[in-house]
């Protein structure tokens, strides 16, 4: 049976792949500022507050 669904196998949008926001928790772990993680990573500074944010409530 099919479901007629298509799934995103490659993400263009790089904040959104596999270990970058674990990436990112390092980073600031490790006394990286959000525009040295932004730059290290490839990713926006918007995103990088985002992961942060979320991830305080993890911890």
């Amino acid at each position: 049976m099919c479901c007629n669904r298509t799934f995103q196998l490659d993400y263009s949008y790089r904040a959104c792949q596999a270990g970058i926001k674990e990436q990112v928790v390092d980073l600031a772990m490790n006394n990286a500022g959000i525009r040295d993680t932004a730059r290290a990573l490839h990713i926006s500074i918007n995103a990088v507050v985002r992961v942060l944010k979320n991830s305080s409530h993890d911890v």
